[in-house]
Parts: structure tokens; sequence; C-alpha cells
């Protein structure tokens, strides 16, 4: 992605919520289950970074196209182009057993 941009903090504030509504519509149209998203506007590196968290996906050629096409309409809606996506995935039963009381024994 050689046409990265980075924005003022100012507009990053004012478009980060548009743009993260944008990210997760996309990817939940296309059966991809976005539980956690962060968006990093960084002034150090002059980056734009996409950190997504899935519960469930299709396949991983399914993550690579959701990336370019979510790159290109990002550059064609809000004239923005981000550095780099980073994917983890955390399937559904994780989930469920990180939010899962252990049991106690009584003695």
């Amino acid at each position: 992605m050689s046409n990265a941009r980075f924005l003022s903090p100012e507009l990053f504030k004012a478009v980060k919520r548009d743009v993260a509504k944008h990210i997760k519509r996309k990817l939940r149209g296309m059966e991809i289950d976005v539980t956690d998203m962060e968006l990093h506007n960084s002034s150090q590196t002059k980056t734009l970074r996409v950190y997504v968290t899935l519960s469930r996906t299709t396949n991983l050629k399914a993550l690579y196209l959701a990336e370019s096409m979510i790159c290109k309409e990002l550059q064609d809606e809000f004239s923005m182009q981000p550095h780099a996506f980073y994917w983890r995935y955390l399937p559904e039963e994780k989930v469920a057993e990180q939010q899962a009381p252990s049991p106690t024994s009584a003695t």
C-alpha cells in the first residue's frame, strides 16, 4: 500500500467513527464477524493502521479480498489509505471460555 496517507489528529478524530462503521458494515456484508476494531493514526510513523479482531470468517482469501476492497473504498470515500491491516482471529469458543466463570471446589 504505497499511497499510505497520514491525517492530522483533528481530522482523524472527526472521521474515525464513520470510517470504523464503514469497515465493520463491509466486513459483516462479506460474512466476516467483527468482534473488535481499532484505528490508529500514528504521528510518529505517519501511518494509518487498522486492527480487526474476528470471531468467524470463511477463509484467508476472503480476508485479503476484504482488505483490498476496503482500502479502495476508504480512498474513494474518505481520501484515506491504510498503511496496514492487522487481523486477529479469536473464535467464538475461546470468547465463551474466557467469559465463563471457573468452577470452584467446595472443601
